[in-house]
Parts: C-alpha cells; structure tokens; sequence
C-alpha cells in the first residue's frame, strides 16, 4: 500500500453522524436551484472552476450541488471534505501539495491533482456535520482574505439552515428522529469516554496504593494520600458516565431482589458519611416500621440514593435524612431531607440531561458532572417510579417516589 492510498479519517461520533445525514437529507438526491445559486456565489468568490455541496457517506460522498463537475459522487478515500467535517472551522490548502497532510492525500497526489481547496463544514443544529461548502482547483491559489473565508461559513451555515427547512418540511416539523439520534450519540461518547479512562486511572490507583505501605515520610505519605483521594474520585465519576450511558441505552436491566430496608439506606448513606462530616454535617437515616424489605435492584437503588445524599451534602443545609416511607396510596418513598432552599423544579426538569449543573461552570462554587440527578431519575424511572422534590417545613427533600409493591417484599 502507497502513501496515496490512505485511508479517510472519520470522528468517534461517525456512527451517529450518518443517521443524521440519512434523517435530514432523506433518499431524494435532486438538484436544488437554491443550493445551486449557492455553489455559483462560491466559484466566483474564490474565482476557482468548481464549488460543491458535499454530502459525505460511509464510503463515498456524493453533490447536492455542484458546478465544473460532471460526476455526482466520488469515493470517500478521495474526499477531502472527510477531513473537512472534522472540525467546526474552515479547511483552507492554497497548495494542497505544500501541505505535509495532504501532499500524498489521493485526491491531491493521484487524478484529478487537487492543488487549491478552501471547505467550510455544514454544521446542523444538532451540531453534526453532514458534509461541506468548498471550491476547489487543479492550480494553487494565493491565500483567501479573512473577509472570503468568513463569507464562505456564512454559506455554509445557509445551507445548513436550508437542508434543515427542507427537513421539517418534508416531516411536518417532527423533530423527535432527530432527538433520538442526538441522544444516542452523546450515549455513544459518555461510554466511549468512560471506558478510555478506566484503565490509566486503575494503573495510577494501584501505584498510588502501593506507595502508601512503602513510604514514611509525613509529607510524602499526605502526597501519596492526595493522589490516591484524587484517583478515588475521579474513579466515581467514571463509573457514574459508565453506569448512566448503560442506563440509557438499554445495557443495564435491574437485577430485583429483597433487601431490609435499613441496610439499603446505611449502604447508601456511609460512603458520603466522611465528605458530610468534614464539613459539620450529620447523616441519620430512618425506615418507618411498616417498611421492613425493600424488593429492588439495591446496586441501583443505592446509587440513586448517594447521589442524592451527595447532592445534598454539596448544596444544602443542615443535618441530613435518608428515610423510607409510606405515600400515597401505599408508595414508598426514600427520600433524602435536610433544611436547605431544595431542588428547584426547572432544574429537576433538566435532569434528563446529563452535564446540567444548574450554575455557571465558570463561577459556580461547588463541584462534580452534573450526572447524580440524571442517574438518580433514570432509576426511578426504570423501577418504575419517579423522582421528585419538594418541602416539608422546615425541611426540602428530594426522593424517589416507587411503586407500592416494591415496599411488600415480593414483585407484584
């Protein structure tokens, strides 16, 4: 295999990518005399002989518009644009064959010798990027003016805009294929994340451990413990992308058993008992009597539970509550109290979005993902409760609200 037969890149979110490309662009691949206006304003701004629309494929991309070409498509290996719509920003080659990247690039070292292209990325809504705006020529050009360059992503976005009216036109302005796949593809990179992290950090945890029965030192033995402390962390956060992007893709299924239900709520309540206590702030947890098993998947449940306990811990006030309850119409309720101002419903609303910390990441004074109350949702959710908020003066809780076969002890 030559240099000029390398292979096209393509981004972690290519799988995603290209339902988006299917979804918005539908099967129809007709001229459209608005796209190709567009193409005719791009050759003559570069002054070059050919300007495309591009989509690009699998394997191949293919022109919704173009001047200067006869073919419709051509193989993606072939495809500078493939590199195009990896970045957000314009690709621009005055010589492509100058360029350390591109000099062997098929296209550029094989027919038809592309020596000129300047692409913009054609960036949906949902921030994907089905293809590009470009002119190229067999002939280098000088550099294009910031002016021409800036002109050429304002087409860009117009395409866009218009491949997305097209859209909710032809599907009467239903977006929810759309929103599926947007959810799948941060899904897709949650996983993706979590599992390239793990092994580094299970590396890094295991040495930090080991240094901590060898060295003696005081400042180095508070070294090594902030290492492991950090590690430790890090780890949970990890664990919570892992568990959340299973939860809602489908991977993860609850695995009910019966639990008492004070072992459920101490599980929960001890591994956030160190972070409460030095800050000054007790946990207690309480089962009303008539509550004595729980029948639930306890791994999730006590997760759901610490991570409302840590929300806690972080943003409230005061002693807190972890408690099982009897509702309405006989639910259980676990519910986590203290006296602070509670969870804001909006922001309890958003919790079906992971990453919504609810302050400005810039200026906020606490910590952490964003991740606890989506995952405490989704597992109410998938036992088929739900997750609320609310005040009980003095006090604001926040719960799971589930099922009263779940508090019998026996599936219903």
């Amino acid at each position: 295999m030559n240099d000029a037969s390398i292979r096209f890149p393509f981004g972690p979110n290519e799988h995603s990518r290209l339902k988006e490309v299917r979804e918005v662009l539908g099967a129809e691949k007709h001229r459209d005399p608005i796209l190709q206006k567009v193409v005719e304003r791009v050759r003559g701004l570069f002054d070059s002989p050919t300007a495309l629309v591009s989509v690009v494929e699998s394997d191949h991309q293919w022109f919704l518009a173009k001047v200067g070409v006869d073919i419709d498509a051509m193989p993606r290996d072939y495809s500078i644009c493939s590199r195009t719509i990896l970045s957000d920003v314009p690709l621009i080659l005055p010589d492509a064959r100058a360029h350390k990247e591109f000099a062997t690039h098929p296209a550029v070292a094989l027919e038809p010798h592309i020596r000129f292209y300047a692409g913009a990325p054609i960036v949906l809504s949902s921030g994907f990027r089905v293809g590009s705006l470009c002119a190229v020529d067999v002939t280098p050009h000088a550099p294009p003016s910031d002016a021409t360059i800036n002109e050429l992503v304002t087409l860009a976005d117009d395409v866009a805009a218009h491949l997305e009216m097209l859209h909710a036109q032809r599907t009467a302005g239903d977006r929810s294929a759309r929103t599926r796949i947007a959810s799948e593809a941060q899904l897709e990179f949650l996983s993706l994340v979590g599992h390239e992290l793990r092994t580094p950090l299970t590396i890094l945890l295991g040495n930090a451990r080991l240094l901590q029965t060898r060295v003696t030192g005081k400042v180095e033995q508070r070294m090594v413990n902030a290492v492991e402390a950090s590690g430790v962390h890090l780890h949970q956060l990890i664990e919570h992308i892992i568990r959340y992007s299973n939860l809602d893709s489908g991977e993860r299924t609850l695995a009910d058993d019966s639990i008492s239900c004070l072992d459920l709520l101490h599980s929960a309540a001890t591994p956030v008992a160190p972070i409460s206590n030095a800050v000054g702030r007790e946990i207690h947890v309480h089962c009303d009597e008539d509550i004595d098993v729980i029948y639930a998947d306890a791994e999730q449940l006590i997760l759901a539970l610490s991570c409302l306990i840590t929300n806690s811990v972080k943003h409230g006030r005061g002693a807190i509550e972890v408690s099982a309850r009897m509702g309405d119409a006989g639910t259980l309720r676990l519910a986590v109290y203290d006296h602070g101002e509670g969870l804001p419903v909006d922001q309890l609303r958003r919790a079906d979005q992971p990453f919504t910390i609810g302050e400005d990441v810039d200026t906020r004074t606490t910590g952490g993902l964003g991740l606890g109350l989506p995952l405490a949702k989704k597992i109410a959710q998938l036992h088929g409760g739900a997750l609320l908020t609310g005040r009980e003066d003095p006090r604001a809780f926040v719960e799971l609200r589930l099922p009263s076969w779940r508090c019998q002890g026996y599936p219903a």
